[in-house]
């Protein structure tokens, strides 16, 4: 990769053997590689990874490219999606394989050609706050949950080591009809009566009737599901479905209006797949005949720097 001289500026496109983009303003110049042998296994499943990644930031490219702390624009969040997430699936691969095992039960993926979208465990976000877990029930009706002692603010605020006023996002992937739907809600640990004031932080996030009695007017309350059983929060977003993936980003603006974030990695629910669950290996297995993908893309090209 160089940064082109003035008689190349503002190129952008394929010329000859090179390819050239903008970034930041300035003229950036590949020269174009081929594998000399694409057809071979490893080819094959350095694709499908790449493939992976590029697909899952596509569908949840709206709330990734700006929940990784300290990159402060969304080329730099998108580049830091990608080399996580490489780095994740390359590193949890090896270690299987070093262990003696298999890539037949590391999911979820798809061939190169496969055509529809499935989520894989991406990291969402990255930071400095606490972080919450969040599990899938998978024998419950398919529902993402988060443990707290009680219903109230207080309640989860306390099981999280959070503050009055953090911003969580709830993010799933939900099967619906056969198709795989990304879906994204908004709750403020900070309850607010209907003229503004401040509501103690002992009010009820939900009552029994499925109502948030002091919402904050900065939430975005897209659930289909929120109820506390138990010691849990249950909740589905939009407008249904089975939940296959699902995270939880806490946000916090800090005193010099920049924006904290916590560690967010999705979790995976395989038995919502059904017939869609797909392995590293039958998909490696899938695309080793045919596989196809622009190798001249940055993102692919960015492949070459798996390091932080």
């Amino acid at each position: 990769m160089a940064e082109m001289k003035q008689d190349m500026y503002g190129a952008v496109g394929r010329i000859g053997n090179k390819t050239y983009y903008q970034r930041l303003g300035k003229t950036i110049g590949r020269t174009i590689t081929k594998p000399k042998n694409p057809k071979t296994e490893n080819q094959s499943l350095q694709r499908v990874l790449m493939k992976t990644v590029i697909d899952t930031y596509t569908h949840l490219k709206v709330i990734c490219n700006h929940t990784f702390e300290d990159y402060d624009n969304a080329f730099e969040c998108m580049n830091k999606f990608k080399r996580v997430n490489m780095k994740y699936l390359r590193e949890h691969a090896d270690a299987l394989l070093n262990s003696g095992q298999g890539l037949d039960r590391f999911y979820q993926f798809a061939p190169i050609e496969g055509g529809k979208w499935t989520p894989f465990a991406a990291i969402i976000s990255e930071g400095h706050l606490p972080q919450i877990a969040v599990g899938i029930d998978a024998e419950g009706g398919h529902k993402a949950y988060v443990s707290t002692p009680g219903p109230t603010y207080a309640d989860f605020a306390t099981a999280w080591n959070l503050q009055r006023g953090d911003l969580l996002t709830f993010v799933t992937v939900q099967k619906r009809e056969g198709k795989y739907e990304v879906r994204f809600a908004r709750l403020v640990l900070d309850p607010r009566y209907a003229d503004g004031s401040g509501a103690p932080m002992t009010t009820e996030i939900v009552n029994a009737q499925g109502e948030f009695p002091c919402p904050n007017k900065k939430n975005e309350l897209n659930f289909s599901t929120f109820e506390f059983a138990d010691d849990h929060f249950n909740f589905v977003l939009g407008r249904g479905g089975d939940v296959v993936a699902a995270g939880i980003i806490v946000s916090r603006e800090n005193e010099s209006g920049n924006w904290l974030r916590s560690n967010c990695q999705l979790v995976l629910n395989e038995a919502g797949f059904g017939p869609d669950l797909c392995s590293l290996a039958k998909a490696v297995e899938y695309s080793y005949k045919t596989p196809k993908i622009d190798i001249e893309s940055e993102l692919y090209l960015d492949n070459a720097d798996a390091n932080e």
